[in-house]
């Protein structure tokens, strides 16, 4: 088998009747046999080992998000990406505990993930940075992955070029707000200087199995928690007991300032801030902020 270079495998999820092609740094795809040896009496070692779970994947990949781009090749039409954040935001708000999962294809391998977790970065007039992991389960009599590893053609990328280059998710018009205003606003009305937010949401799901299958044949959503972590050079005084509950939105929008994704954190709630300084710095303050679905 000939070498498979990262330009020959092009990573594609599909939600509904939405298509995105991500604009992917890096891919991870593992899978993983649930196996518990057998011993017995009369016999010196293990009988064998046996199956106690069904088999599982998982695949996890690092992204710059396009937030808008061709969404359909055959009829060439162009829409709003981000199908990872419009399922996070769905789900989490979601009062359906059935759910369905997001397609994926890497190199000709192919499977269907929930969403397991979700993150981003944002530093000072930067790209931002997404990292995902969906974990596949298979369904039914289907594999958690099919296919086998294989080359695609370059033409599988022709959508990605220049014109892209303005619809990234860029930090230089992105914004961190609360009730409207900057999140670095203090108690004291004092307006701070925000300089890197760390966001990540985690999922958790219960697979249902049915006898006679080694798959699950459905899903329930559980809960979710997410989190922020937010760099600045002002300091709340003090954190109540309780925290401090507040509505929080992370507006990304892209380099053009035409286009916008949103994150948004309902009643997150304060709960740790640090203070510190280096000889030749200036005073950093982080803190976190986290809500619970």
């Amino acid at each position: 088998m000939a070498t498979i270079r990262y330009d020959q495998v092009p990573l594609i999820i599909q939600f509904g009747k939405r298509t995105e092609r991500m604009i992917a740094k890096e891919c991870s795809l593992s899978e993983a046999a649930d196996l518990t040896p057998i011993y017995s009496i009369g016999k010196y070692g293990i009988s064998e080992q046996a199956p106690q779970g069904a088999r599982t994947a998982s695949i996890s990949f690092s992204y710059s998000p396009v937030l808008t781009g061709l969404v359909r090749e055959d009829t060439g039409e162009t829409g709003s990406y981000n199908i990872i954040n419009d399922v996070a935001n769905s789900l989490k708000n979601s009062k359906n505990s059935q759910t369905s999962g997001v397609s994926i294809r890497f190199g000709n391998i192919s499977g269907e993930g929930l969403l397991s977790s979700y993150s981003l970065s944002l530093q000072p007039y930067s790209p931002v940075e997404c990292s995902v992991n969906f974990e596949l389960f298979g369904s039914g009599e289907n594999l958690p992955v099919s296919g086998d590893l294989q080359a695609e053609s370059p033409e599988s990328f022709k959508y990605i070029n220049s014109k892209l280059a303005a619809q990234y998710g860029h930090s230089a018009h992105s914004a961190f707000m609360t009730a409207g205003s900057p999140a670095t606003i203090t108690s004291s009305n004092e307006t701070g200087i925000l300089t890197s937010v760390d966001y990540s949401i985690n999922f958790e799901y219960e697979p249902v199995y049915k006898l006679g299958q080694e798959f699950p044949s459905s899903f329930l959503y559980h809960k979710a928690n997410e989190e922020a972590n937010l760099s600045e050079n002002v300091r709340e005084t003090g954190i109540a007991f309780t925290g401090k509950s507040e509505n929080f939105n992370l507006n990304i929008r892209s380099l053009d300032n035409q286009n916008a994704i949103l994150v948004k954190m309902n009643e997150p709630v304060l709960s740790n801030t640090q203070l510190r300084v280096s000889s030749q710095g200036a005073v950093e303050t982080k803190k976190t902020i986290r809500s619970f679905y």
